[in-house]
């Protein structure tokens, strides 16, 4: 920034107000920096439901392409947080299910959906809802690249999906046709079948949830961006998408259009809260850029080159469906005077939040499901290859009806069936309707379980559920309670609860009243010389808690069992 120069200013005259000028820069600058982030809440509908400005902590992390996390902590009885809380109120004003946040700094924007909340009932006696999110990178994990897009499921021809061009083109053509097979519900029912607007208004891409910023063909050629070969059969997104853009030191940028923003590209019409994806060189390692140097000389600038669903309405039987049950007799053992023990048709103890209740220290933990689409398979269904390949050996022996001419099915096998192997009835998904809307119109999509390899099978229907099974939403407590207190911790007769029986509790300074029912998934009893022994239960699944090498070392252990009951070893 510089001074007007005034007719008649001396040397010293310009120099003092270009310094004066620089000197007020340098404070506007400092005092921009002083300036908290802009940390606001939506739901899954994309609706501004507050700004979070009373927290203990906030920490978000951006990860070259990948999702980085994000963390909130904030007193659980400000307004923000007693609305993440209250889901089931959330659920009843037709806010959804999901929380989206956005946190802006110096231009910057991390966004994210909420992956799990846990109310923490500290030491201190504070009460603090302590929020996890995952960045919106989150969202390019939730693609299956179909080996065609544009037909269903059941027909997949060709075998393999594969494109060629500038890897920023081929890859973000790639994910535009996943997603336009979301938004447009080609080949599944959308959100709310009964309602005739949900069945068009997909085709208007001014009501997407997802967007892909265009580009052209020939742009990657006048840009310098190296070439590729996307191939995917049935694969995730990211993982085809990574070495790919780490060969073409190329990024991923995910940023929320909020209403009051530029235009993500001239012509762009999109809806509040939009998810616009674009694929940015940053790098330059392939057209010129710095790659080295010294103190004294500057950075060297050099330039890299080559030297070389099943049916649609049957989800309820693959997603989980909770109905309530109005039979409420109480079992007769509990009539029974002095009688410790527990009946999983009615359990009885029950954590509330109190003084006197014997609750030490509790975490409660709401951990979010993800995505509404699951698919599977790989291998056609029992007859269908058996089919095609007697058609083609019949249709080939046909030319033995010629005089001179051998039959010439075996030849037309060999040459022709590869084509067609694994093309018919080999891949099966299924959409939640209720899970999708129950998530609103910021959500996750698609996850491919490899559990069964042949679709339209048993097994296949097996995997569907394993994989809607593991997305789901869930609540896991974690107390630790003072043994008789009022309920006591035993086996064989001697408490009222143990491992595996469900019990209930209370998040601290819930007030919605609502109380959580889960099996105890573990008991830990612990003691020490100056401590008598303690129990700390678990209730309910906490594994999407576990630290990644644990999950990690789960999933090696489930291969190795796998190929020993193959007998490889």
């Amino acid at each position: 920034m510089t001074a007007p120069v005034l007719e008649g200013d001396t040397l010293l005259e310009r120099c003092e107000a270009i310094w004066q000028a620089t000197r007020e820069q340098e404070k506007r600058e400092a005092l921009r920096r002083l300036e908290p982030p802009l940390t606001r809440l939506w739901d899954g509908e994309g609706n501004w439901q507050g700004e979070v400005a009373a927290e203990y902590l906030g920490r978000f992390e951006w990860v070259s392409n990948d999702a980085g996390s994000g963390l909130l902590e904030i007193p659980f009885d400000h307004y923000t947080a007693r609305w993440i809380w209250d889901e089931q109120g959330r659920m009843t004003r037709g806010e959804k299910r999901n929380v989206l946040v956005t946190v802006d700094k110096d231009g910057a924007r991390w966004s994210g959906l909420m992956e799990d909340v846990t109310v923490e009932k500290r030491d201190d006696g504070t009460v603090v809802l302590v929020v996890r999110f995952l960045h919106d990178y989150e969202f390019l994990k939730w693609y299956t690249i179909w080996s065609n897009p544009f037909l269903p499921d059941f027909l997949q021809f060709p075998r393999i999906f594969m494109l060629a061009g500038g890897a920023r083109w081929a890859l973000l053509l790639t994910l535009f046709l996943q997603v336009m097979r979301e938004q447009t519900y080609l080949w599944s029912l959308p959100d709310d079948p009964l309602d005739p607007a949900s069945w068009t208004s997909g085709l208007d891409m001014s009501n997407w949830s997802v967007a892909v910023t265009p580009h052209s063909f020939m742009s990657d050629l006048e840009d310098g961006i190296l070439w590729c070969l996307v191939a995917s059969r049935w694969q995730n997104w990211h993982d085809v998408a990574k070495p790919i853009l780490e060969d073409a030191e190329l990024s991923v940028v995910c940023r929320r259009y909020l209403d009051g923003d530029e235009p993500p590209w001239e012509g762009a019409n999109l809806r509040n809260g939009c998810l616009v994806i674009d694929i940015v060189d940053k790098s330059g390692y392939y057209t010129g850029t710095a790659n080295g140097g010294n103190l004294w000389d500057g950075l060297a600038r050099t330039v890299a080159n080559f030297t070389d669903g099943g049916p649609d309405d049957g989800d309820e039987y693959i997603d989980t469906v909770e109905s309530p049950i109005d039979d409420t007799v109480m079992p007769a053992d509990y009539s029974v005077p002095g009688k410790k023990s527990t009946d999983k048709l009615a359990p009885y103890v029950s954590f509330l939040e109190g003084e006197e209740t014997g609750v030490q220290t509790s975490r409660f933990t709401r951990i979010q499901g993800k995505g509404i689409q699951v698919g599977c398979g790989g291998s056609s269904m029992p007859g269908v290859n058996e089919g095609i390949r007697a058609t083609i050996n019949m249709i080939g022996d046909l030319s033995a009806m010629v005089p001179g001419v051998p039959p010439l099915g075996g030849v037309a096998d060999a040459l022709i069936s590869p084509m067609f192997m694994d093309t018919v009835g080999a891949w099966m998904s299924v959409k939640s309707t209720k899970r999708a809307q129950e998530s609103g119109w910021i959500r996750y999509f698609e996850s491919f379980h490899d559990g069964a390899n042949q679709a339209y099978t048993l097994s296949s229907l097996m995997a569907l559920r394993a994989g809607f099974w593991a997305t789901r939403p869930r609540v896991a407590h974690e107390l630790s309670i003072a043994d008789g207190s009022p309920w006591s911790v035993g086996d064989q007769g001697r408490g009222h609860f143990f491992l595996d029986d469900r019990i209930s509790a209370q998040a601290p300074g819930d007030w919605t009243g609502g109380v959580h029912v889960d099996r105890v998934r573990s008991l830990t009893l612990a003691w020490d010389r100056d401590n008598p022994a303690e129990w700390m239960p678990v209730i309910g699944d906490n594994s999407a808690l576990k630290e990644p090498a644990q999950r990690a070392m789960e999933k090696l252990e489930g291969v190795l069992s796998a190929i020993h009951t193959l007998g490889v070893f």
